[in-house]
């Protein structure tokens, strides 16, 4: 009986709403006629554009209002809330927004923290829970997924949020830039242990297995907003902030083929984060781990010459990996030519007058970075204490084995680290690097993860795995209106 009358149900809404919409469509017929005979094209299909729209906030309206009364879904409810020590309290209205920017108001049940039956209660801000259906079928912030997604994905790619809200509002959709900003930090969490599982398809193989893996690490810079502490100083409204530079460090993880170049087919993984090495090691672990780096067949480590990059990551990969792992590691090109040119700078003017630095680069190149010294203590009479000699020593010597650049060209593995150049431009740069930008720490993060899955490609995972951990539950609940 219960089953019958659910499906009755079920045709009561369907018939409801296919009425409606024949009307509509018998009415916007004799618009889109005229129109047409009219010679208006435009006419004609900003109406079929409006009816759409129209179209699709009924069936929304429709279905979530009666979804919201069924007492079925209330009883379901109370027995997730119930594993997730919520207690129902009342149904409560609020305004949700539809996918189309449409807001209405509904009657959502409203769940708190159970208070537990023994022990001292805990004291705090009371009427604080959770409308659990929303959570249920994926609304962040009161917001219908779809939308939401959208949203942020103007958030990251335009240089403010007030600019995504303009660029919203352009489509009839009314977000405030406050609320863009919370959706962001709401879809974009990175403190969730899965931040590495939302960017990969479950139902594919390892990645990385038999594969050629290019890692690239590098830091940036943006600046810090970090507020002041002690009494607000005489004449001033608010304490004020910091605004220190701070090197955010990011990674980007390519396949390579065999010719060394980077199979384009297959997004890569590029992620950072604003905290310190430690926080950054722990970062790129997560991803070596799930991504089992130690599957792959070779891999190719690049970055510049900064000492934080050659002392950790290469251990880290072969603690990951495993000692059988086959790790390659190079100092870029680009930066090594700059370093050699820089080191010559530093001789007199007469000797460095007589710098042949064509011949220098082609012994750098060559990886005879024993001969680059010899030469330069014997043709210019330099002593061991002088400044060139120290940078040689400092730079080339203690990284000869990473500068064997003809070895690696030979073998087919890259020599430069231009992707992570253009990933530390692309992610942050251009978006939070900009003058009169100072970030919070914690949501700067959030927005280098957000907007670098969607330069690079994984943003269709991240959005499918958000909503594939609701599939299961939406249908259990998907038993429509009232009984």
């Amino acid at each position: 009986m219960k089953a019958r009358s659910i499906t009755q149900a079920k045709n009561t809404m369907i018939e409801s709403i296919m009425q409606h919409v024949s009307e509509e469509i018998e009415i916007a017929g004799s618009k889109i006629q005229k129109a047409l005979l009219c010679g208006s094209v435009h006419s004609a299909t900003e109406i079929i554009r409006k009816l759409a729209k129209s179209f699709e906030d009924l069936v929304w309206e429709s279905y979530l209002t009666a979804l919201f009364q069924c007492t079925i879904v209330l009883k379901w409810l109370r027995t997730l809330g119930a594993q997730k020590a919520l207690r129902f309290v009342s149904y409560q209205t609020v305004k949700i927004t539809l996918p189309t920017g449409k807001k209405i108001q509904i009657r959502s049940p409203f769940f708190v923290k159970a208070t537990p039956k023994k022990g001292r209660k805990k004291r705090g801000p009371q009427n604080r829970g959770n409308h659990l259906l929303l959570s249920v079928l994926g609304f962040v912030h009161k917001v219908e997924p779809k939308l939401a997604f959208r949203a942020v994905q103007f958030a990251v790619v335009a240089p403010s949020f007030d600019v995504a809200a303009q660029i919203l509002r352009h489509d009839g959709v009314e977000l405030s830039p406050n609320k863009i900003r919370r959706l962001v930090a709401e879809i974009g969490n990175t403190n969730l242990p899965d931040r590495v599982d939302r960017l990969l398809d479950d139902d594919s193989p390892c990645l990385l297995e038999k594969q050629r893996v290019l890692l690239a690490v590098d830091g940036g810079r943006l600046r810090q907003r970090k507020n002041k502490r002690g009494p607000i100083p005489k004449g001033n409204k608010r304490h004020g902030f910091h605004s220190d530079w701070i090197e955010p460090k990011l990674f980007t993880l390519h396949l390579i083929d065999e010719d060394g170049n980077i199979i384009r087919e297959i997004p890569p993984f590029v992620d950072g984060t604003t905290g310190k090495l430690d926080a950054f090691l722990k970062l790129l672990e997560q991803y070596l781990i799930r991504l089992e780096i130690g599957k792959a067949s070779e891999v190719i480590l690049v970055g510049d010459g900064a000492p934080w990059i050659w002392e950790r990551i290469p251990k880290l990969i072969r603690e990951t990996g495993g000692s059988d792992l086959k790790l390659t590691e190079t100092i870029d090109w680009t930066h090594a030519k700059q370093n050699l040119q820089k080191a010559f700078e530093s001789l007199p003017k007469k000797k460095a007058e007589q710098v042949k630095l064509e011949y220098f680069k082609e012994l750098l190149f060559a990886g005879n970075i024993s001969k680059i010294v010899n030469d330069v203590k014997t043709l210019f009479k330099m002593k061991a204490s002088s400044q060139i000699m120290k940078k040689l020593k400092s730079y080339f010597v203690s990284n000869s084995n990473r500068m064997q650049y003809e070895n690696n060209q030979a073998m087919k593995a890259p020599i430069g680290s231009g992707v992570i150049e253009s990933a530390i431009r692309r992610v942050v740069n251009l978006r939070l690097k900009s003058p009169g930008s100072f970030w919070k720490l914690d949501f700067a993060e959030t927005v280098i993860y957000l907007r670098a899955q969607l330069l690079y490609g994984r943003w269709k995972h991240l959005k499918n795995n958000w909503a594939k951990s609701l599939v299961q539950v939406f249908k259990e609940i998907a038993v429509c209106p009232a009984s």
